[in-house]
């Protein structure tokens, strides 16, 4: 409530934050879960953004700017589609449904990591490797599925939104991917070369099969080095 200088009273409206606001039946344990696992777009965005900050990878630079156009892009189809959210309970919903926008942001970030796992990561070279992105793959594609299942179960889209939503997620990300495959890439190493991009630490790691094994393999390699200076000099 506020007061105005003529004495009039005018009540204080109150709008909801629809990115973090989230409902579920009171007392339904899996509900409880898929509420707070609908907040994992977000955990998504804060990793990304360390990732690229603490490793300055420039491939991670362009999949947040992925990330960040099928954001837009879901928010134009909601504007020309303008279809309502579901009518099943006494709710009034903000924006549009169609198409879902959790589902569309899933399945982007897990078909680009499943085709990046499929063609860019590499390591052992045989098959215990294929296991293994096998299961890695299943387990990212499963996580974009629940989250598709949970906007249906919470009741905050119908199944052909979340049907959608997924289907243009995964398009998406398989044309962003290309996009950055064959347009991108071979760019990385003039762009780094740039004063900013080295004044920023901005790095090209496209040509190192796996970042994580060959940084264990020189991080030991210098470290059993500066052990053995330091043993010399004392």
């Amino acid at each position: 409530m506020a007061d105005l200088d003529g004495g009039e009273t005018v009540e204080t409206k109150w709008k909801t934050l629809s990115l973090t606001y989230v409902e579920y039946p009171e007392g339904d344990k899996l509900g409880m879960v898929f509420a707070i696992y609908s907040l994992t777009p977000l955990v998504i965005v804060i990793i990304l953004a360390t990732l690229f900050f603490s490793r300055r990878d420039i491939h991670t630079f362009t999949l947040g700017i992925g990330v960040i156009l099928n954001h837009i892009l879901n928010h134009f189809l909601k504007h020309y589609f303008a279809e309502a959210r579901p009518i099943i309970r006494d709710v009034v919903f903000e924006g549009h449904g169609m198409p879902s926008n959790h589902s569309q942001y899933m399945w982007f970030v897990s078909t680009y990591l499943v085709l990046f796992l499929k063609y860019r990561l590499h390591h052992i070279g045989n098959c215990m490797e294929t296991i293994w992105k096998v299961f890695c793959g299943l387990l990212i594609l499963a996580s974009a599925g629940l989250m598709a299942y949970s906007r249906v179960y919470l009741e905050y889209h119908t199944v052909s939104q979340v049907v959608w939503g997924s289907v243009i997620g995964a398009f998406s990300a398989l044309v962003w991917f290309l996009i950055t495959h064959y347009i991108f890439t071979p760019f990385y190493p003039t762009i780094v070369g740039w004063r900013i991009s080295e004044f920023f630490l901005v790095r090209d790691c496209t040509s190192i099969p796996n970042i994580m094994w060959f940084e264990f393999l020189n991080t030991r390699a210098e470290a059993h080095s500066r052990k053995k200076k330091e043993r010399k000099t004392k």
